[in-house]
């Protein structure tokens, strides 16, 4: 059984940290993320001050089923669920249309947000856990290098979190996940480069516009 400490929480402390409009770490496929509710306008400005990051540069955001993907969009999009089918849980994120639960600022005030089923078994469980979709940005000041070890977290940043669910298995590092943008039936635009391929997209039956 994992104890919490002042810095370590264990997945029911954390959930409960969340529910109150705390802001936590906690491991991802790739690298430690720090995050909130999705929802919530004050934790999320939280989360820009944690990373010293810009308030106008939008959050990414996970979900721990299919099922709370109606909660980030009101807009049902086959190919969007086509993806899901085809790559979730994965290292795929979606930009789907944000619905009006969605706080402006975590856009961008773009209208749009960046969503993925994460194959991480902890970020699932907690997502799951807290009801909501979760914030998902790396654990690092802005301009720092993100990290794979709990220990290896800026004590700064932790600093202005609530603490660490540091839960195996750990992050694996590589490439943040492949960002695409749905252009028309089936056809996807690449924003960012990731661990889904092209010739997985073409392969799964999607056509990619420049």
């Amino acid at each position: 059984m994992q104890t919490a400490t002042p810095d370590r929480l264990d997945m029911e402390t954390a959930v409960r940290l969340l529910g109150n409009g705390d802001v936590v770490c906690y491991p991802t496929e790739t690298f430690f993320a720090v995050g909130c509710s999705a929802f919530d306008v004050f934790a999320i400005e939280r989360v820009f001050l944690a990373k010293k990051r810009s308030g106008s540069m939008p959050l990414p955001v996970i979900i721990g089923s299919r099922e709370q993907l109606g909660m980030l969009t009101d807009v049902n999009s086959g190919t969007v669920n086509r993806l899901a089918d085809a790559f979730w849980p994965g290292s795929l994120s979606i930009l789907v249309t944000a619905s009006v639960a969605v706080p402006a600022i975590l856009t961008g005030e773009t209208g749009r947000v960046a969503v993925r089923l994460s194959p991480h078994p902890v970020a699932r469980e907690l997502c799951l856990a807290a009801g909501v979709p979760l914030v998902s940005t790396s654990a690092n000041i802005s301009g720092h290098p993100a990290t794979t070890q709990a220990d290896g977290l800026d004590p700064r940043l932790v600093a202005g979190t609530g603490g660490v669910l540091d839960m195996p298995p750990a992050p694996q590092g590589g490439k943040a996940s492949t960002l695409v943008e749905i252009t028309g039936p089936e056809t996807v635009r690449i924003v960012r480069q990731g661990p889904v391929t092209d010739e997985a997209l073409l392969t799964a039956g999607f056509r990619i516009m420049p």
